[in-house]
């Protein structure tokens, strides 16, 4: 009987072990699944965070996008802009030049280049010495403020007019510096030689006057019944004709600066007209010992129409730069005759020499309105002593429909061809 009870406590006491034992490893399984629990709730607070975290940066790419995207328009936009106004400088005549505060040269325009020689030639130009003058100015009364009037400056074998004009910011402080130049290389020597013009006139005119009057004087000094005295007279008449072309020329050039310049349109025999200027200025070329020689093909019967005074004054200017440019022992050669040229039909006068011929940088600018080039050594091409002639010859021929042309090389000659068409109705059988 006393066994029992002790068989029951051990049984029990082997149930509660294994209770024990089952809490224990509960407790160790409840535990590990809490921090499991508890670490996927941090994870998952974690992965909202780095989403959200995410989500932010994604908007600021966005907008970092957007903003690039921006200002990536700004820039083309400037470039075209700039592209533009390159391009209207590069158009100008004008000479565009800017710096920065230092001076040095940011943008140069193809004009302003073409009348330095390049930006290298800056500083060691008159451009140079002109910012050196202004540099020391820091502050400006505007956007834009000029410094000092307008120079006129010599540039790379020119005449440049230049205006510094100071950049200025909104206050008032310099941070750069434009130049605008315009070549007044042309208008500089238009201006000397039209103030020189009423000398070469006066110069022109002391000569023939004087005869004139010292012919008049000793004609009227003589008895009103003694004989004539035809050498005063030939004298008078011709220093008189000498005046008379003159006032002709004059009057031609007036007409032709204001645009109201007309020839006659009359039959005209072509050979006549050429005869009679020979024949009229032949003895006095040959007497300088220059031979005047005269050829002609296909010329008898040509015929024109025109005013036989102004072209026998065109072609008489030609043979008389001929010879007053040539030396003697030289000659004064003109060929006549007819020429089909595009297709229509020309009377075509050459008048050549063998001179100086024509310097290559006169050669350009013989036929402008008062060039009187300082390298023109001679030849049949030089200008008159008003600087007018070949201008006025050129005019009068291409009034009547024709031109005047040149070829020259320095030391060997000129040769002037002079052509005015034949129409239809007046051209020669052939």
């Amino acid at each position: 009987m006393s066994e029992a009870p002790s068989q029951s406590n051990g049984e029990i006491n082997a149930g509660l072990g294994e209770v024990h034992r089952f809490g224990s490893a509960s407790e160790s399984l409840f535990r590990r699944l809490y921090r499991g629990l508890n670490r996927r709730q941090q994870l998952e607070e974690e992965l909202r965070r780095q989403r959200a975290l995410a989500g932010r940066q994604a908007a600021r790419n966005q907008s970092l996008q957007r903003r690039y995207q921006q200002l990536q328009g700004d820039h083309s936009r400037r470039a075209s802009e700039l592209e533009r106004l390159q391009a209207v400088l590069g158009s100008l005549d004008e000479g565009i030049i800017t710096q920065d505060p230092k001076g040095k040269v940011t943008m140069m325009n193809q004009a302003a280049e073409a009348m330095l020689g390049g930006k290298k030639a800056f500083w060691d130009s008159a451009l140079g010495t002109l910012f050196e003058r202004y540099r020391d100015v820091t502050e400006t009364r505007a956007e834009l403020t000029p410094l000092g009037e307008s120079d006129e400056l010599p540039l790379n074998n020119r005449i440049v007019r230049a205006q510094l004009i100071a950049i200025g910011d909104d206050n008032g402080r310099r941070i750069g510096t434009v130049i605008i130049l315009r070549d007044v290389t042309y208008d500089a020597l238009a201006e000397r030689l039209k103030d020189g013009f009423v000398r070469h006139i006066a110069e022109e005119m002391e000569s023939p006057v004087s005869v004139i009057k010292l012919a008049v004087e000793l004609l009227s000094g003589q008895p009103e019944d003694s004989a004539v005295n035809q050498r005063l007279l030939e004298k008078l008449l011709n220093n008189v004709d000498i005046l008379d072309q003159l006032a002709l020329e004059l009057h031609d050039i007036g007409q032709m600066k204001a645009g109201s310049f007309e020839v006659r349109r009359e039959p005209l025999s072509a050979e006549a007209t050429v005869w009679s200027v020979v024949n009229g200025i032949g003895a006095d070329i040959r007497s300088r010992d220059i031979d005047l020689l005269v050829m002609t093909r296909d010329f008898a019967g040509v015929n024109v129409r025109g005013d036989g005074s102004r072209l026998q004054w065109a072609l008489g200017h030609l043979l008389r730069n001929g010879a007053d440019y040539n030396q003697a022992g030289g000659y004064v050669a003109l060929a006549a005759r007819s020429e089909t040229r595009n297709g229509l039909d020309f009377a075509l006068i050459s008048v050549s020499d063998n001179g100086s011929g024509i310097s290559a940088a006169d050669l350009p600018h013989i036929f402008e309105r008062f060039y009187r080039g300082a390298n023109l050594p001679g030849g049949a091409g030089a200008p008159s002593r008003l600087g007018q002639g070949l201008y006025v010859a050129k005019a009068i021929c291409e009034a009547h429909g024709g031109f005047l042309q040149v070829e020259s090389r320095e030391g060997v000659g000129s040769i002037f061809t002079m052509g005015v068409p034949i129409f239809a109705g007046d051209a020669p059988a052939r």
